[in-house]
C-alpha cells in the first residue's frame, strides 16, 4: 500500500463542508472501492490524528469521515 502524506487544515470536517482546493487528494485505493462501490468516483486525504476524510474530487465536499 502506497504511504499518504497527512494533512493540517483548520476546518471543521463533518459531512457536507468544503475543503480547501490546496489539500492534496489521493483516489481511493481499489480495495476500498471493492468494499464500498458507491465511493468509485472519490478521493481521500489523511490527517495529522490518522483521520481519514472520503471527499468528492469535483467539489472538495466531505463525503465520510473515518475517526483515528
Amino acid at each position: 500500500m502506497r504511504k499518504v502524506s497527512r494533512s493540517t487544515i483548520g476546518v471543521d470536517l463533518r459531512v457536507g463542508v468544503s475543503v480547501p482546493r490546496t489539500v492534496t487528494i489521493e483516489r481511493l485505493p481499489p480495495r476500498i472501492v471493492e468494499i464500498v462501490p458507491e465511493y468509485a468516483d472519490y478521493s481521500y486525504f489523511v490527517l495529522d490524528d490518522g483521520t481519514i476524510v472520503i471527499v468528492d474530487p469535483a467539489t472538495y465536499d466531505v463525503v465520510y469521515v473515518i475517526e483515528a
